[in-house]
């Protein structure tokens, strides 16, 4: 259609950084350009012969940032700061070091080690870095986990809470989630599913699986047709931008 086809073509001069997408252009206060080594190399391989790709990350998001402190404090903020950058690191096809977030953040690595030890275990959720590549596929990311205790049936205030994250961010993940199982129960298609909702392929089929996960369970089935039909709307409102003299078809 071509709703899709304008996204894709969107996507794919983003993806190739032509036009307006060029990096002096899409560089957001707060975000840097960094080398990080790719998600496809091995543990243990030296540096030096490691594959690096270059991608944006968001340093930080002042709004997020500046409630976190406020709410919880220097190392929150911190922690809020790391799961965010190593979870874009991921969505762009690499993987940062505990070294990278050092220098990054200008802290020392025993800081930073400690931090995500915090997350590791407080909140039960994997950071995904380089030296723990090997647990981040079974393991839930912190995004994972705010959008599972969602499903749950805990609201944005009580998540961002317990996992010492703004609120600003909570809502972020839990209205993509709701984009991405409406988007696929139209598409039936992951890929075109992610141009869309504007997320990566690996964060689609997560969702994916969370959703999986609890739709088996009867109590947690009706909560996940509430969260398709908030997704819906997020349809309409993208299709009305596409075909700006009509409105969006109302749901019977």
């Amino acid at each position: 259609s071509s709703f899709e086809a304008s996204i894709i073509t969107e996507k794919a001069q983003e993806v190739f950084q032509l036009g307006v997408y060029e990096d002096h252009q899409t560089l957001q206060p707060g975000q840097m350009i960094w080398q990080a080594i790719d998600e496809s190399e091995p543990p243990g391989k030296p540096l030096s012969e490691c594959k690096f790709k270059r991608i944006r990350l968001t340093v930080l998001s002042i709004e997020e940032d500046r409630e976190v402190l406020r709410e919880h404090g220097h190392s929150a903020k911190r922690g809020q700061q790391i799961l965010r950058m190593t979870q874009e690191a991921v969505d762009q096809g690499a993987l940062l070091t505990q070294e990278d977030l050092a220098v990054i953040l200008d802290s020392d690595v025993k800081t930073i080690r400690n931090d995500i030890k915090h997350y590791q275990q407080a909140h039960d959720v994997v950071v995904p870095t380089r030296g723990n590549k090997k647990d981040i596929g079974p393991g839930l990311t912190h995004r994972d986990r705010a959008v599972e205790l969602f499903i749950q049936g805990k609201d944005a205030v009580a998540i961002g809470r317990d996992l010492s994250h703004s609120l600003k961010a909570v809502e972020r993940y839990i209205q993509a989630f709701c984009r991405v199982v409406y988007c696929q129960a139209q598409l039936h298609n992951t890929l075109k599913t992610a141009l869309v909702v504007g997320v990566s392929v690996p964060a689609v089929n997560r969702y994916l699986g969370l959703k999986e996960k609890y739709w088996s369970t009867a109590e947690y089935r009706e909560r996940l047709e509430e969260i398709e039909s908030v997704g819906s709307q997020f349809w309409a409102y993208q299709d009305s931008k596409k075909n700006p003299g009509r409105k969006p078809r109302r749901r019977a």
